[in-house]
């Protein structure tokens, strides 16, 4: 999907939860415009403090025969020096399950809206790019039947939509249908082993092609292997390898055929917590000359409870992005890369049952081979929190 923010998650526990929070961050970020002039014209300097107050969700109500449920947040931003980036920062993510005899139908919805990824900008970009809101949407459903035993197959579908609200960044609005069939088997030594097959279809929907090449977008599929295991309290892994092909729509650009992954694994220690995470997949990008990227990410996590009211995480992240595109583009490279570093680390506690405080500190850079503006930004922050 062309844009920079994954959707808000499925809360991960099954049992009933009500947690509604008031929350209000303060930060300070010492390069808040990303190096970028078109933004810093005034002189003001790259720093800024911001203010963002927001409604926090997680809500899970289970049913006789499933379980309905919302996530996310709804906000807005406030910035002090750079008020032009003051923006609604929403997002959203509900869904239900349905048990029908053997079968089980999920569906869900996602909603996004947010000033976009500032350090997405290219240097030829127009100089009010950076006053672009993104909306995103996804549509998705599934069903999966069989027992706790056996064979299960899944068939799911899902949409994304995402549009931009200025004329100059039209080019990025983008829609993906994607297509899946899964068979799995559930063994109560291995877990469950899956195979599965996936087809995705996009097209920049508004993005100007050069002459006689036809509509940019990507066709792309995928067929590969899944593990989901858990072993007692301890180990909770799920992970994915595949094959991968794309198919550019824009005549000019390179296809693509290699290995993609998608894995997640949670180990609880005695005295921490580890998280990793990790994916390479083909998507469409949100810069005008570019058909897809190739994005990989790599990341872990780790927390430890000080106390039974306070709580220390440390987290690094990389992320790196390819980036095609057609010969068709006069000027245009028709390759490049992106990287983005991220480290942080944040201290929760719990004064009361209903009121949390979060300090939190963070790294940003970011390098490219390409014309995208090279920054690195330090950031520190403290969030208080209502349970409502």
């Amino acid at each position: 999907m062309a844009q920079r923010t994954a959707f808000t998650p499925r809360p991960n526990t099954s049992g009933r939860q009500i947690d509604v929070r008031a929350s209000a961050m303060i930060e300070y970020n010492d390069n808040v415009v990303v190096s970028d002039p078109r933004i810093s014209g005034r002189g003001d300097g790259t720093d800024d403090v911001l203010a963002a107050p927001s409604l926090d969700l997680n809500i899970v109500l289970p049913r006789a025969t499933g379980t309905t449920y919302l996530a996310g947040s709804v906000g807005y931003r406030f910035y002090s020096k750079y008020t032009n980036l003051n923006r609604e920062n929403i997002s959203l993510t509900g869904g239900a399950d349905q048990r029908l005899a053997s079968c089980l139908v999920h569906g869900e919805i996602g909603y996004q809206s947010r000033i976009s990824d500032l350090s997405s900008l290219y240097v030829l970009d127009s100089p009010d790019a950076f006053r672009n809101t993104e909306e995103s949407r996804r549509y998705s459903a599934d069903v999966g039947c069989g027992g706790p035993y056996g064979l299960r197959p899944t068939l799911g579908y899902s949409r994304t939509e995402v549009r931009n609200s200025q004329v100059t960044r039209k080019y990025a609005d983008s829609d993906m249908d994607t297509f899946t069939a899964q068979l799995g088997l559930q063994s109560p030594s291995l877990g469950t082993i899956s195979v599965f097959g996936r087809y995705s279809d996009s097209t920049y929907v508004h993005r100007p092609a050069p002459a006689g090449g036809g509509e940019d977008g990507i066709k792309s599929y995928a067929a590969g292997v899944q593990l989901e295991r858990s072993v007692s309290s301890r180990l909770n892994f799920r992970g994915s390898v595949n094959y991968t092909k794309v198919d550019p729509k824009l005549s000019g650009t390179d296809s693509f055929s290699g290995v993609g992954f998608d894995l997640s694994a949670l180990y609880n220690a005695d005295l921490f917590t580890v998280q990793l995470v990790g994916s390479r997949a083909a998507q469409p990008s949100v810069l005008y000359f570019v058909s897809y990227e190739i994005m990989t990410n790599l990341g872990a996590t780790i927390t430890h409870d000080l106390t039974p009211r306070t709580k220390l995480s440390v987290f690094a992240n990389k992320t790196w992005r390819d980036y095609a595109s057609s010969n068709r583009f006069v000027g245009a490279p028709i390759s490049g890369n992106d990287n983005m570093l991220s480290l942080g680390a944040n201290a929760s506690y719990d004064a009361t049952r209903r009121i949390r405080f979060v300090l939190g500190a963070g790294y940003d850079e970011r390098t490219s081979n390409l014309r995208l503006f090279k920054y690195h930004a330090k950031r520190v922050n403290l969030t208080a929190s209502l349970a409502l």
